[in-house]
């Protein structure tokens, strides 16, 4: 990170409310946001939501233990007096490819400046929050990260397929948060098998625990009720899955975007609410 400063005013910091960053527009790419918490009773348990736009459009939405949860997966700071919310990919050792996702916020000006909205619970007593940016140099792209999510319930055991859709963008994970039971350090969480194909062809297929295995090995740190399908788990950034590929069409070529099947495999015989988050890098305006 080349730099970093505090940002604007947060206004309409209080309980039960909405609280919102406007990013002003500057020559740079935004990696990162602390959100500092202060107050009688306040820390990041009473932040219920967060949302992320550019212009009209949502790139983050997530629920504050959904970004707790991935941030203390990738082995973040637990201190609950903050919240950090990270446009790179910290564990990558080459640069600038770590900083990819990161807001070129004068790249992504024609759809509009960088707002996030801060959701605040009833049991937050007289908050406060400051808010400090990262930044990096101009890549020059209108790519950034995005948190997408997508919904699934099911009430029986066995084996389903997830509504995923990602348009061509490029994933580097899913997050499957899950009801039922949880996992232990010697058995596998009602999610307990993730079977991954890419145009009917497998390309990842492991079960819970293999996959906190793998995890760990990398410095990764599992957390309750939640399966990782981790496709850059040794943070290789070549283990991106594109999700679109080049087809030859009469003299030419056009992209088509992949078919992809994510099959869950629930063992509790009342089944599960998953709630799945895609994280992807792609265009402002795509998904």
């Amino acid at each position: 990170m080349a730099f970093n400063k505090p940002l604007l005013q947060v206004v309409g910091v209080a309980a039960s409310s909405t609280a919102t960053l406007r990013i002003a527009a500057e020559a740079a790419t935004l990696v990162g946001i602390r959100l500092a918490l202060g107050g009688t009773t306040f820390d990041n348990t009473h932040i219920s939501r967060v949302r992320l736009k550019i212009g009209p459009r949502v790139i983050w939405d997530l629920t504050g233990t959904q970004l707790r949860a991935i941030n203390a997966y990738k082995n973040g700071n637990a201190n609950a007096q903050y919240l950090w919310l990270d446009f790179s990919e910290r564990d990558q050792a080459a640069f600038p490819i770590k900083e990819l996702g990161g807001i070129d916020l004068m790249a992504v000006l024609n759809v509009g400046e960088v707002y996030l909205e801060i959701f605040i619970d009833s049991g937050a007593v007289a908050p406060t929050i400051t808010a400090q940016g990262f930044f990096e140099q101009s890549q020059g792209n209108a790519g950034v990260l995005k948190f997408v999510p997508f919904s699934f319930t099911q009430a029986a055991s066995g084996k389903f397929t997830l509504p995923l859709n990602f348009r061509g963008s490029l994933m580097k994970r899913v997050w499957a948060f899950y009801t039922g039971t949880n996992w232990t350090s010697t058995t596998n969480g009602n999610l307990s098998r993730l079977e991954c194909k890419k145009n009917g062809l497998v390309f990842s297929d492991c079960y819970d625990l293999d996959a906190r295995f793998d995890q760990e090995q990398n410095k990764k740190v599992p957390q309750a009720n939640l399966f990782v399908a981790d496709f850059i788990v040794d943070n290789n950034h070549n283990a991106n899955i594109a999700t679109m590929r080049a087809v030859n069409q009469g003299n030419g070529q056009v992209m088509v975007y992949d078919s992809f099947e994510f099959n869950a495999y629930l063992t509790d015989a009342g089944g599960a609410t998953v709630n799945c988050i895609a994280e992807v890098l792609d265009s402002v305006t795509n998904l």
